[in-house]
């Protein structure tokens, strides 16, 4: 009799250890979906509101370029510009929103911190900040060094840790035209 209760207990020890295994491998599996569902969304929303910054200053750079204070090929006249201004910040804010829901705390401090350099360049166009082609292309630069902040925060948040050089510090970029993104 106690030979079929070891067999007994043994079998009931070794199936909850299966259920138990099985339990845990499957929430493990569970919970890597899960992330890598939200990774996914994470860098649509990144990618998205980067797209839409994008668009919002290069609206203010061909702006600019109508005012003299900035050299585009494609300059564009105050009445059409601010108009296309004006729908590129709302797209801009409407992607800020999926940053501020799906964005860690540095990705959101960086984007918020990109967008206010993009006001400053808006403030240009739409004679709310006075200024000369000079104080223009340094607004400009600035801006370029918070996307390039934005670009390491949300890099980070995303898990890609590979190589990112920093405009500033690019041999290829230093010196040249601040035209090129």
């Amino acid at each position: 009799m106690s030979g079929e209760l070891f067999t007994l207990m043994g079998v009931l020890v070794g199936a909850a250890a299966s259920y138990v295994g099985g339990a845990l491998m499957e929430r493990s599996r569970w919970r890597r979906q899960l992330s890598t569902r939200w990774d996914e969304r994470r860098l649509e929303a990144y990618l998205r509101y980067a797209d839409a910054i994008k668009r919002f200053t290069s609206m203010a750079g061909r702006l600019a370029a109508g005012k003299g204070l900035f050299d585009l090929p494609q300059p564009l006249p105050q009445d059409v510009g601010l108009e296309r201004l004006a729908d590129a910040e709302l797209e801009r804010g409407y992607a800020f929103e999926a940053v501020l829901l799906m964005g860690d705390a540095d990705t959101i401090s960086a984007a918020r911190a990109l967008q206010r350099q993009a006001w400053v360049l808006e403030q240009f166009v739409r004679d709310m900040r006075s200024g000369t082609a000079e104080d223009w292309e340094r607004a400009f630069r600035q801006f370029q060094e918070k996307r390039d902040e934005f670009y390491v925060a949300a890099r980070k948040s995303l898990g890609v840790y590979a190589a990112f050089r920093l405009r500033a510090e690019d041999p290829v970029t230093l010196g040249q035209d601040p035209r090129q993104l």
